[in-house]
């Protein structure tokens, strides 16, 4: 069982909800390599389907699969990241993405970019279980995260001094994951910018 009161979960949340403008700033502006990745997924889901954006921080990417017309819900365990999430038209709910509050089956889509990189590495396999069950047979998943080796603090300063906790994962290893949740992956790709990025899609399996 996954404890609620997990310190690495709890300072990372506290840290974005003080730096929550300044990294909406500049995260607003994405890659060609990201609109195109973003643009992809969007066209595997059915017109009008339900998408979560789980970590959805201030809302980019779901404000704007909401302008594609398909129904979304952001999940974010920080306050002040929902709340910028809403004030741009997204549904916005508390939640953890560890156990995102969505009921079985009920999503074509699960979206979650930068997020699972601060779950800690023990807590991968249950929580990609959670994400698979939310989404019915044939839901598409479409995730980035830290690519690498282990996991620790990182003192990050966007305007104010926090640390977040950081999971670098083994692109193998995480995709053995995947398909253990049942998930059938469609591309991966590795992108290096201030880090290196795995990014996923994939289709939650017919069982």
């Amino acid at each position: 069982m996954i404890e609620v009161m997990d310190d690495e979960i709890i300072r990372t949340t506290a840290g974005y909800d003080r730096l929550a403008p300044v990294y909406a700033e500049r995260t607003e502006n994405v890659s060609a390599w990201f609109l195109a990745f973003r643009r992809r997924f969007a066209d595997a889901l059915p017109a009008g389907g339900r998408v979560a954006d789980l970590g959805c921080g201030p809302g980019r990417d779901a404000a704007w699969f909401r302008e594609q017309g398909l129904t979304v819900v952001g999940i974010d365990r920080s306050a002040e990241m929902a709340r910028l999430a809403a004030a741009r038209g997204v549904p916005a709910a508390l939640g953890d993405l560890r156990r995102p509050p969505l009921a079985p089956g009920s999503l074509a889509g699960l979206w979650s970019m930068a997020a699972l990189l601060h779950v800690p590495a023990a807590q991968t396999e249950v929580t990609l279980r959670a994400w698979s069950a939310a989404l019915r047979p044939g839901g598409v998943l479409g995730m980035s995260t830290s690519a690498g080796d282990g996991e620790a603090w990182e003192h990050v300063s966007h305007g104010a001094e926090v640390s977040r906790w950081f999971v670098h994962r083994d692109p193998d290893t995480l995709l053995a994951a995947l398909e253990s949740a049942d998930f059938e992956v469609l591309e991966h790709n590795l992108l290096t910018t201030h880090r290196t990025w795995l990014s996923v899609l994939a289709l939650r399996r017919e069982v």
